[in-house]
């Protein structure tokens, strides 16, 4: 034990008494407190036909194995009680001196995305004598690209025909994979396939999307950021999908919903000069006096666009002009 990494001198007593063999193990120097322990089983001897081993870290919790009950009477501990299964892998020393490189898979290794350190690794060489001095530890931290976020959203922009905008969750542990997400990518496209040849794409800093919006009542705690994509052509309908991206890669796509949106907004306003004229009637042999003294005729020229929508109709409003403003 003393030949590990930063221990400083320890006492080992032990006692074997009927189904249990305990290790009294007291660090002498370095008494700081120490995170919750296991035993690592690959090589234990003497072998437990029971298969069970017990560890207590400075723990207040008492260590029931069989008959016997171990107790860690310290104050101000943590707990440190754990029952571990045996695993053990047989390499024959032949194998061992050609130079073959062995592997071991360590599963099921979760670690939020803030903590950067990863996890430390070290391995021992064993024979009938015991295990030797460890390697220098060796840390990595697992992860993958992360998943999109859960929700995205697309709408039209207010009284610009070319943009829409795209609201869309952060995403965070344990979505992010094990890596803080630093951007975004946003694919736009006039197919439903995104063919490379009709689609356009973004990478976007996460930093720089946030959003003023405030979670809805099915989103509560989650933060909105936003995107506008500019530039288009009104009355076009257009597919938009997103994906998060960490130090991993570019983790897969998420489609808006609705999936296809088409930008546009009302007609553009008549042409000040131009655009809408009235005239009084002239009586003639096809109108009467009658009908020209109560008549006024309405000429409109269509306005320079119509953003994307056809127009299917106009609206006329008239009121008196002198003593009452209201519309008819």
């Amino acid at each position: 034990i003393e030949s590990l990494q930063n221990v400083g001198d320890v006492q080992v007593a032990k006692t074997i008494e009927p189904e249990v063999t305990i290790y009294d193990i007291e660090f002498m120097t370095n008494t700081a407190t120490v995170p919750i322990i296991g035993i690592h089983t690959l090589h234990v001897t003497p072998r437990s036909e029971r298969d069970e081993y017990c560890v207590c870290a400075k723990g207040e919790v008492p260590c029931n194995l069989g008959s016997m009950n171990i107790s860690c009477n310290f104050g101000n501990t943590r707990e440190g009680t754990l029952a571990t299964h045996r695993s053990e892998i047989s390499v024959a020393d032949v194998i061992s001196l050609d130079g073959t490189m062995f592997t071991y898979t360590i599963h099921n290794l979760q670690q939020p995305s803030y903590i950067l350190d990863g996890f430390g690794v070290r391995v021992s060489a064993g024979n009938v004598e015991g295990f030797g001095i460890p390697c220098a530890p060796k840390y990595l931290k697992p992860s993958g690209p992360p998943l999109p976020p859960a929700v995205v959203e697309v709408a039209r922009v207010a009284n610009d025909p070319q943009s829409i905008v795209l609201h869309f969750t952060s995403v965070s542990y344990p979505e992010d994979r094990g890596s803080a997400v630093s951007g975004f990518v946003i694919e736009w496209s006039t197919t439903e396939n995104f063919r490379p040849t009709t689609s356009f794409n973004t990478t976007l800093n996460a930093r720089s999307v946030s959003s003023e919006r405030l979670p809805s009542h099915d989103n509560i705690g989650k933060e909105f950021n936003k995107f506008f994509i500019e530039n288009l052509t009104p009355g076009r309908k257009y597919f938009v999908r997103i994906a998060a991206m960490n130090d991993s890669g570019v983790g897969p796509f998420a489609p808006s919903q609705p999936s296809s949106i088409t930008p546009g907004a009302k007609p553009s306003d008549f042409d000040s000069a131009i655009g809408v004229t009235i005239d009084a009637l002239i009586a003639d042999s096809t109108t009467s006096v009658m009908e020209s003294s109560s008549s006024l005729r309405v000429s409109w020229r269509a306005p320079a666009s119509n953003n994307g929508f056809h127009i299917s109709n106009y609206l006329i409003e008239y009121w008196i002009s002198d003593s009452m403003n209201e519309v008819q």
